[in-house]
């Protein structure tokens, strides 16, 4: 069974790292992490996304801003598991 999970991401970029480090860490080894960014603004953006890109078990989605469900709903729709 593969496990989907999506973290939208709207300009709190200093999480995002330690959120995917705690998905990593967790018990369920068979999972996908779906990241939405959500047309985020920051500068330190491309820093973490960098520190993101090396799990191989990520995936990063850029759209335009539009808000929470929309990112939640382009996860669901880019989920495997």
């Amino acid at each position: 069974m593969k496990l989907s999970i999506i973290l939208p991401l709207y300009n709190q970029s200093q999480y995002i790292a330690s959120a995917i480090s705690s998905v990593i860490e967790q018990s369920v080894k068979a999972h996908e992490i779906i990241v939405i960014n959500d047309g985020s603004t920051e500068n330190n953006l491309s820093e973490n996304i960098k520190f993101v890109r090396a799990f191989k078990e990520v995936k990063i989605i850029n759209q335009v801003n539009k808000g929470l469900a929309s990112a939640r709903n382009t996860g669901i729709m880019n989920a495997t598991g």
